[in-house]
């Protein structure tokens, strides 16, 4: 998509300078087996990335970074030629500046020396996928929670369960080959169980695939990045699973 030349060749070549928005809604689908086995309950705190923002409504894209945007959360897709806006991104780059430094490092979008001065900007509602996904992984025994009194009210209801607190520090989407889709996370689980010590885990996925794999047109650009974004939530939906058996 940085040149669009996969594009060019579904005929939309009259829209030269012209925005172009292709979106669909984001639809998650877990494809593992659900439940955490032997009837155990799991208890996931996504922790903010923004204060008080729920994690479900974190985007990220290839021009800003992370940020919070409670209507674009559930939506995947992406614009053609966008162009360079500082005000149209100013809340964003706000919200970026507010996170503490070591944070921030990971959550801005990087690799471009303008990196909003682009031809496409390409976003992921990657809060969305792994809490959604998070919940179809755990089953209905298990509980994933988006802010510390859900949290908290948990521990006390729930004793015998083990609880896990993530934190991510770093998002990243970007186009590193042309027409390909990249998604990149890290983070933490801390794992607290009944009778064991509190353990922190290291969580991490780097995916990065094609997005003509199945066709030319926008739409299946867009089906294919829905799977994409699946299976990179997958993966770290079965580290935080893993880290609290």
């Amino acid at each position: 998509m940085k040149s669009l030349s996969v594009l060019a060749l579904t005929g939309l070549m009259f829209l030269t300078g012209c925005a172009v928005d292709k979106y669909q809604a984001a639809v998650p689908a877990f494809q593992g087996t659900s439940g955490t086995g032997g009837g155990d309950e799991l208890v996931v705190l996504l922790q903010p990335v923004f204060a008080g923002k729920p994690f479900s409504e974190t985007v990220c894209d290839n021009t800003v970074g992370v940020s919070w945007s409670p209507e674009e959360s559930h939506n995947i897709g992406f614009t053609q030629r966008y162009a360079k806006s500082i005000s149209k991104n100013a809340t964003q780059f706000a919200m970026l500046a507010a996170l503490p430094a070591n944070q921030r490092v990971g959550m801005s979008a990087s690799g471009a020396a303008e990196p909003i001065n682009i031809d496409s900007r390409i976003m992921v509602p990657v809060g969305r996928f792994i809490a959604e996904n998070l919940k179809l992984a755990i089953g209905s025994k298990g509980q994933v929670c988006e802010d510390e009194a859900c949290f908290q009210k948990a521990r006390q209801e729930r004793p015998s369960a083990r609880f896990v607190a993530v934190q991510f520090s770093k998002f990243r989407v970007a186009e590193a080959q042309r027409n390909t889709l990249l998604i990149e996370a890290e983070g933490t689980a801390t794992v607290n169980a009944p009778h064991a010590a509190p353990a922190t885990v290291p969580i991490y996925n780097k995916l990065n695939r094609s997005i003509a794999a199945e066709g030319l047109f926008h739409s299946d650009f867009l089906r294919v990045m829905n799977k994409i974004a699946n299976e990179s939530s997958a993966n770290l939906v079965e580290q935080i699973r893993r880290a609290g058996t």
